[in-house]
């Protein structure tokens, strides 16, 4: 019990378009990445004397939906039942789902009350919203975890600029925009990043919500790294 409560908790949150466009060998790849990333951070937990990850998915499409109606799980609790896409892109909807997460555990968030480590922000998306999401990315940028966050968007098969712009403000200079240019490297490119990032970031040091951590920039240089040693003709 002495080392649960010495730890920090790590919160991973996923956001997953499940639009039509995603049905088939698109979802599919998330579905495995999401058994694996699962799998990797239970293990990297039993290891970490720092950091106990908690797994969040949010789906979305016509709505937005908690997966499991959780708001979080302590990964070795964490029950995936694979995803299926259908509906619209409504990536406002994920937004408005996100905000009240990212509040301190006081006020009904998953964030701790005091210290802990910033959390890691996964989107990945297909197309461009079906409705404008600016407003709702406004008020995220008012909240002191999401600023914090390190952020990465995966675009996914596309060369829609509107998309592209989305996910760059998403990202706002605080993690990276990656371009999955073949839907089969896709569970490949999505277990880089959140591994890569969680392993780095569970031996940084705790941060306020209004510190910007420096482990993001060493984060980046790794995922980096990781996404070179892709061969060139897989791209």
């Amino acid at each position: 019990m002495t080392d649960r409560i010495a730890k920090q908790k790590l919160n991973v949150i996923m956001i997953v378009d499940t639009s039509t466009s995603m049905r088939g060998e698109r979802i599919g790849q998330v579905n495995r990445a999401i058994r694996d990333i699962q799998k990797y951070l239970t293990e990297l937990s039993g290891e970490s004397s720092n950091v106990d990850f908690y797994l969040t998915v949010i789906t979305f499409s016509t709505e937005a939906r908690l997966l499991n109606g959780d708001k979080e799980k302590r990964v070795d609790e964490f029950r995936f039942k694979d995803i299926w896409a259908g509906g619209w892109s409504n990536l406002h909807l994920a937004y408005e789902t996100l905000e009240p997460l990212l509040c301190k555990e006081k006020q009904g968030g998953i964030m701790p009350d005091f210290g802990g480590v910033a959390p890691i922000i996964l989107l990945l998306t297909d197309g461009h919203p079906t409705q404008k999401s600016a407003d709702q990315m406004a008020r995220l940028k008012r909240v002191p975890w999401f600023r914090v966050a390190l952020r990465y968007g995966i675009a996914i098969e596309l060369s829609d600029q509107r998309t592209l712009a989305c996910l760059h403000e998403f990202v706002d200079g605080n993690g990276d925009v990656i371009e999955c240019y073949d839907s089969r490297l896709l569970e490949r490119i999505i277990k880089i990043v959140v591994m890569t990032a969680s392993k780095v970031k569970s031996s940084s040091a705790p941060v306020h919500s209004g510190e910007v951590p420096s482990t993001n920039e060493a984060v980046h240089q790794e995922i980096q790294t990781a996404l070179s040693e892709i061969d060139e003709w897989e791209w």
